[in-house]
Order: C-alpha cells, then sequence, then structure tokens
C-alpha cells in the first residue's frame, strides 16, 4: 500500500475525497487503486500507475495465460511456444491502461471495485476473443460443449478456485478437479486407440452424438475436469481443425523502434505516446543485461540520431534508471550521453565481448522487443 502525501489527499482538484457517502463512486473503487487516482503530480500518478500494472496485474495475467495455453513453468520466452502468450498479455495491458486512464479522468462513472478480480476478468476474455479468432471451429464447438453442458440436466458446469470452468455429471457441481482426471483426459488424446479406454471404438466415435461422447467421457473419468481440456479432446475425436494460413511477411517483425514518436513532433493523443514507450520501457528492463547495453548504447533513429534521450524528454525513465539499466554510475552514463549512440567496437570495449556478439546481442533485443510490442 502506497502513502498519499497530505497535499494529495486534500487536494480539491483532479482528486477524490475518502469521505464522501457510501453511495458515491470513491466508496466502491478498491483500495489499491486510490493512491493512483488520488495523486495529483504526473510524475508520481505515472510511477504508481507502473507500480499497479507491475506488481498487481502482471502476475494475474501472467499466470492465467500460461494455465490457459498450457505453457510449461521454465518454457523460452524467446521460443515460437510464448508468442501467442505475449500477444494476449499485450492485449489485456492496452485494455488495462486505457481503462486506467478513464479512472482517473472520471473516478465516480469508471469505479472499478475489484482491481485484481477486473484484471482477471479482461484476461480471460482476452482468452476467449484469442480463441475466436485464431481457432473460430474449435471456438464455435466449445461453444456447442457449454450449451450442451449447461442445457442437459444430467450434466454440470461450475466453476473452479482459480476461476477457470468446470464440467462433469449433475451432482459433482463444486467438486474440485481430480489430479487423476487431468492425467485421465490427456491420456485419451494419446492417439486414435486411446477412445477404446473409454469402451469406444473410431466407428462409434463418428456416429454417436456429442452428448453421448461427452456422457462416455465422463463415466470413465469419475470426476470433474477442466473445460478446455473436454473441447481439445472433443476436437481430437471429432476432427475439428482449424488451420490457419500464414500471411506473407509473418516471420518479419517490425522494427519496435520505428514505432517510437518523436516527442518533437505533435501526436494524436498523448495516452498513445505515454502507453507506447512506457510498456517499450519495461519491456527492455527484462532483456539480458548485455542484451539492454547493446540495444541501448547504439540506439538511433533513421538519420543516425540518439534515440535514448527520448525516454527522459517524455518523462518514461530518468537517466538514473537508464544508468540503472545499463549497470553503470549515473556519473558514468553522464560522461557517454553527448557520445551516444555509440560504434559497435566501443560497446564492445566497453562490455568486454567481441563486435560480432554485440551486434549479435542488439538483434535478438530487437526481435524479442518486436514480438513483445507488436500488438501496439
Amino acid at each position: 500500500m502506497w502513502l498519499v502525501p497530505q497535499s494529495d489527499r486534500n487536494s480539491k482538484a483532479g482528486t477524490l475525497r475518502l469521505d464522501m457517502e457510501p453511495r458515491e463512486g470513491a466508496q466502491q473503487i478498491d483500495a489499491v487503486l486510490l493512491p493512483f487516482v488520488q495523486a495529483s503530480d504526473e510524475a508520481v500518478s505515472q510511477q504508481l500507475l507502473t507500480q499497479l500494472v507491475l506488481d498487481y496485474a502482471e502476475p494475474i495475467i501472467r499466470n492465467i495465460v500460461r494455465h490457459k495455453l498450457r505453457l510449461p513453468a521454465g518454457f523460452s520466452s524467446d521460443s515460437r511456444l510464448s508468442e501467442d502468450a505475449e500477444e494476449m498479455r499485450s492485449e489485456v495491458l492496452v485494455q488495462l491502461l486505457t481503462r486506467l486512464s478513464e479512472l482517473k479522468e472520471n473516478p465516480a462513472e469508471k469505479y472499478i471495485n475489484n482491481f485484481q478480480g477486473y484484471v482477471a476478468a479482461i484476461t480471460y476474455s482476452a482468452w476467449h476473443e484469442y480463441l475466436r479468432r485464431k481457432h473460430p471451429q474449435r471456438h464455435l464447438l466449445k461453444n456447442k460443449l457449454r450449451y450442451l453442458l449447461t442445457h442437459r440436466a444430467s450434466f454440470a458446469v461450475w466453476e473452479g478456485d482459480d476461476r477457470q470452468l468446470l464440467c462433469g455429471l449433475a451432482g459433482w457441481e463444486n467438486q474440485k478437479t481430480a489430479m487423476s482426471a487431468t492425467r485421465r483426459i490427456k491420456e485419451l488424446m494419446a492417439g486414435p486407440e486411446a477412445c477404446e479406454r473409454v469402451g469406444l471404438s473410431a466407428h462409434d466415435i463418428q456416429r454417436w452424438d456429442l452428448a453421448s461422447l461427452v456422457a462416455a467421457v465422463f463415466r470413465y473419468l469419475g470426476s470433474g475436469v477442466d473445460l478446455d481440456d473436454l473441447v481439445k479432446l472433443m476436437a481430437e475425436w471429432t476432427g475439428v481443425s482449424d488451420q490457419v494460413p500464414q500471411a506473407a511477411g509473418d516471420e518479419e517483425t517490425e522494427d519496435p523502434f520505428e514505432q517510437v514518436p518523436d516527442p518533437r513532433e505533435p501526436i494524436d493523443t498523448e495516452l498513445q505516446r505515454r502507453t507506447y514507450l512506457r510498456w517499450l520501457w519495461a519491456e527492455i528492463r527484462e532483456l539480458k543485461p548485455q542484451q539492454r547495453a547493446a540495444l541501448l548504447l547504439n540506439l538511433r533513429d533513421a538519420d543516425g540520431g540518439d534515440v535514448v534521450s527520448v525516454f527522459p524528454i517524455a518523462g518514461i525513465a530518468t537517466l538514473d534508471e537508464i544508468a540503472y539499466a545499463l549497470s553503470m554510475s549515473a556519473d558514468q552514463l553522464a560522461t557517454l550521453w553527448n557520445e551516444l549512440p555509440l560504434e559497435d567496437l566501443a560497446i564492445a570495449s566497453h562490455l568486454g565481448i567481441t563486435r560480432q556478439q554485440v551486434i549479435n546481442l542488439r538483434k535478438s533485443a530487437r526481435e524479442r522487443l518486436a514480438r513483445r510490442m507488436k500488438t501496439f
């Protein structure tokens, strides 16, 4: 919890009073959000916004996305497996930042009384939109299954501890998913002969209706199971598949720094500029130390000019924060500031590596940033 300066609490303009009547919006705002809503200083407001997202929202988003996409705990963030996860994460962050901006402007009408619940809700919404867009046939199958499970008296759907939808036979409601059921349903996806475990043949799967197949699976499992696992199994058994053609040029990713707005030029909206730069800087901070250095020390625009200065000019990162990202002191950065961007040989000498290693580090950093920023 952040402490709100006395000047912010007593300010009459642009802030909320904590002593408003219960019927008014202030009482319905999650206490976690109040310091951000009440902050009158722009720099403090931006700092609190960053903390809200990084400390409260990001862990929820990442956990839900990992669960839904079945990402292993140790998967590489640079692997192709993570691209869909990063796309969903970026979409959620765009929605979240937009809503928090609206909350700041109009807290009485745009209040959020459960911030973590709201983050979870928009993340699940992004997941469903992802399925609809990327796997339309499977999404249609999931809708059919949900209708079947909620309109047949013999079936039931309920919410699990981490808000995922579980399903099973009527009478199993509020039952937690058994590990044995999760293991068993995965065994049923092992191949064409796996259906024999349930007492079915390939011919049965072709001629039985969906309700009969689902009932047979539930009887075999003996307990509730994640709805998404059931969808995956039914898709495999019934031959539902989404082949998404790759558009020409999909392998190429745009350089995220081509989207960095020049702070000297007019822009459409301040929110768009600050949002893009804020999250670009956040992603840069997540790079490995040598990747950050190879990127930032050479960062230049199309005319060869320095780009790093955009971050302090726009109020996104201070010189101290940039120095920290470069693993150097503020004094060391100050001596280099007027020489930026540095040539690769100078960076190689600073890092104690070869010029080619600097080039490779910067290339991998740009590719990673391009993937993670592509939604913007």
